[in-house]
């Protein structure tokens, strides 16, 4: 299946929910990128509902976050997982977010109730399918702290 930036469109996959992608500020981006990939582990199907919910409400500030170039939310509803793949201009960018007051107090509040698991890497240019594809990797992974 063919992914581009522009319009694209989730790889077909066992109960993964991809959310479109939520173009960022930098969507525009031409050369290299930093991409990380969230991946969270709730105990519940209140909390992943509840993790679900916040993603969506950081998602509505991602047109004027500073160094976005986008984003995808993520689920597995199955296996109360979800979380992101975001794409930044640079790591630096992408560790401001995670240090923005409202992301950190959210973490801080979730920290002892939800097993995160992370991964990110840097492109030389922001090329969709290959984001994707890459990101799968961590996705489809078991998570480490599932029983």
């Amino acid at each position: 299946m063919l992914i581009n930036s522009v319009n694209p469109e989730p790889p077909p996959a066992d109960d993964l929910v991809l959310m479109p992608w939520k173009p960022g500020p930098r969507h525009d981006i031409s050369g290299p990128v930093f991409v990380a990939v969230t991946d969270f582990l709730a105990g519940s199907d209140a909390d992943v509902q509840r993790i679900f919910e916040l993603g969506l409400e950081l998602e509505r500030t991602w047109p004027v976050m500073h160094g976005a170039v986008g984003l995808w939310l993520w689920g597995k509803p199955s296996q109360l997982r979800g979380g992101s793949i975001s794409v930044w201009e640079t790591e630096a960018d992408m560790r401001r977010f995670v240090r923005w007051p409202v992301h950190a107090e959210i973490m801080r509040a979730w920290v002892r109730r939800v097993g995160v698991v992370s991964d990110s890497w840097h492109a030389a240019r922001f090329d969709s399918a290959a984001v994707l594809t890459q990101a799968r990797r961590t996705i489809d992974r078991p998570h480490r702290d599932a029983a």
